[in-house]
């Protein structure tokens, strides 16, 4: 480097849009005086040799600084140090700014001279290489300690997937949920009552990620506190969505929900939508109408009253809940799997089940191309006799 009294290097604030003092060596004032400019002076753009060097991002020598106007004489009276010549170059990666680089006071000759600024412009060109490669270094580890916190709050969310009971009388459950990101946005549950029966449902709360599981995990445990306390499906959900909707709807969100309410030895079934898709009911033969269910998703307004339908399960048939994650998989060409294949691949299936051989469907339909939401399916049926 020119041999200089002094040097400091300058780092361009962009949120501030201010120049601020990042490393200081000075021969005459020592440490201290460098300490004193990085808390007590920085330049706004234009301000100063440098300042003016930053919004130009041209280099300049100065052979008399003390005549110069755009000298910036603070710095100077803040640490006793005398400037009398400098020469300023920018330091910036392809056209955005990082800062200015100053050496103070040429000690072998009078003033700094081109051989001095190209060779500094190289320092200044390095330098700004290193910055950018500490800048992805960070922007890497943070990603790397993203996908770490992430990873565990999969393992975490995975732990709200139900174990799936074993039925009595010849009844049967099965379920999935596959979270687009880490984490998702459904859920599902299957809660044992009282009587034997079993409360279950698939819900899809709006958006994806991170802030849709942490309201999934709430709608969880709101369902699982309101459970025992409703016999009904219908007064259930009322109550679930009065305890969620201050929270869903402050923070902007919603949650579809299909719930039931399931009796294994007789197959009768207690059935509430708010929002959801319809639940199909498939036997050998074909879907039964499930179409008529009304209600709105939770969250949406408060005091909600649902509608309830019972049905009963004869051997063979099955009920099978999903989220749209199923029918707006998309391919590698983004088109929709959509309702049509889904009633083609429930035509085609013997069953029961329904529920495993759509998921094979749908993941072979989507192919190579990444999830673009959640797919939750749950299903329960009866034996043939």
């Amino acid at each position: 480097m020119t041999d200089a009294e002094a040097a400091s290097l300058m780092l361009y604030n962009a949120e501030r849009n201010v120049l601020e003092f990042a490393s200081v060596k000075d021969e005459v004032i020592g440490e201290s005086g460098g300490d004193t400019l990085k808390a007590a002076v920085e330049l706004k753009m234009g301000e100063g040799i440098a300042g003016w060097v930053a919004v130009k991002q041209k280099p300049l020598i100065i052979d008399d600084v003390q005549h110069d106007p755009r000298f910036f004489k603070e710095a100077d009276k803040q640490t006793g140090f005398l400037t009398r010549n400098l020469i300023s170059v920018p330091m910036a990666y392809k056209e955005e700014l990082l800062g200015v680089i100053n050496v103070l006071n040429s000690k072998e000759k009078l003033s700094f001279d081109i051989e001095d600024r190209e060779l500094l412009e190289s320092f200044a060109h390095l330098a700004a290489v290193a910055i950018i490669r500490s800048r992805l270094l960070e922007v890497k580890l943070a990603q790397q300690k993203m996908e770490i916190q992430l990873g565990a709050a999969a393992k975490i969310q995975a732990l709200f997937w139900p174990e799936l009971p074993k039925l009595p009388s010849g009844s049967h459950a099965w379920g999935v949920s596959l979270p687009a990101a880490f984490v998702g946005g459904d859920l599902y549950d299957f809660i044992p009552m009282n009587d034997s029966s079993w409360m279950l449902y698939v819900a899809d709360v709006s958006d994806k990620g991170l802030p849709a599981a942490l309201i999934m995990v709430a709608l969880w445990s709101r369902i699982r506190a309101e459970a025992l306390l409703h016999e009904d499906v219908d007064k259930l959900l009322e109550a679930v969505n009065d305890g969620m909707y201050n929270l869903m709807a402050e923070e902007g969100f919603f949650a579809t929900i299909i719930l039931g309410r399931y009796w294994p030895g007789s197959g009768r079934l207690q059935l509430v939508r708010g929002g959801h898709l319809h639940p199909l009911w498939m036997n050998k033969d074909g879907l039964r109408s499930l179409q008529d269910m009304k209600g709105l998703s939770l969250g949406v307004i408060p005091k909600m009253t649902y509608e309830k339908k019972e049905i009963m399960l004869s051997p063979g048939e099955a009920v099978l809940f999903l989220t749209d994650g199923v029918t707006e998989a998309e391919n590698e060409q983004s088109e929709l799997f959509g309702n049509g294949r889904l009633m083609d691949h429930i035509r085609k299936t013997a069953g029961p089940p329904w529920g495993k051989g759509l998921l094979d469907a749908v993941i072979s339909w989507r192919g190579a191309s990444s999830a673009n939401d959640d797919v939750t399916l749950l299903e329960i049926w009866r034996d043939s006799e």
